[in-house]
């Protein structure tokens, strides 16, 4: 069985952890002055703070899942949206339902060995989530039980990004957005435009991973 599938994150929601971080955020070490660190404070500290707690969407101690989009084999492509629990449920529900057996899926993503399934993994475990023992998230890339579309192209240690291989590979790429405007997109209650954006990059990876390996799945 192969599981094609992608997150898509955003920043911290938590207050508490928006003010630990901004409390760690200091004028620059050249600044000595009383009057030129006051300035700094009062004109650019803000947007250094708004910088870090943006960064969270790459960091699954502090960031969140907004939607995962996958699909099993050949099937039509799911995708997930609502409270982050919720979200994350529902995927492991759907592998359950799929896997009875327990058997060994091969995970395929853009970056997912590095990425998805390590941040999956730890926004399960910080909301008591159990997930299923089949998920390989200690796997690395090269693993039978991943394929990681970025890793299998570019090699060890190497990026490409899925637009660009997609363009490489003659497969349409992405289509009018991209992961940066996923918070943008969350903040103004564009939901839907987000899960489509998921649901194609599934799609798109689905199709780069079969021209890579001379395959239908």
């Amino acid at each position: 069985m192969i599981i094609t599938f992608d997150i898509e994150t955003i920043p911290t929601q938590s207050p508490e952890f928006i003010a630990d971080i901004a409390s760690g955020i200091k004028p620059p070490a050249t600044m000595k002055k009383a009057e030129t660190i006051a300035q700094w404070v009062e004109n650019e500290k803000q947007q250094a703070v708004d910088d870090a707690v943006l960064k969270t969407s790459f960091d699954g101690a502090y960031g969140q899942i907004c939607c995962i989009g996958w699909a099993i084999d050949d099937s039509d492509v799911f995708y997930s949206i609502g409270s982050e629990s919720e979200i994350i449920n529902e995927f492991f529900d759907s592998l359950y339902l799929n896997n009875p057996r327990n058997l060994d899926p091969i995970f395929v993503g853009h970056n997912v060995s590095a990425f998805d399934l390590r941040f999956l993994f730890q926004r399960a475990i910080i909301l008591g989530i159990k997930p299923p023992s089949f998920i390989p998230f200690n796997a690395k890339s090269w693993d039978s039980q991943i394929f990681d579309t970025m890793t299998y192209f570019a090699g060890f240690g190497n990026r490409i990004s899925l637009d660009k291989l997609c363009k490489v590979l003659g497969i349409e790429g992405k289509t009018g957005m991209d992961g940066s405007d996923v918070w943008p997109e969350y903040q103004a209650g564009n939901i839907d435009k987000i899960a489509e954006y998921c649901r194609h990059d599934v799609e798109i990876t689905r199709a780069v991973y079969k021209r890579l390996t001379f395959s239908e799945i």
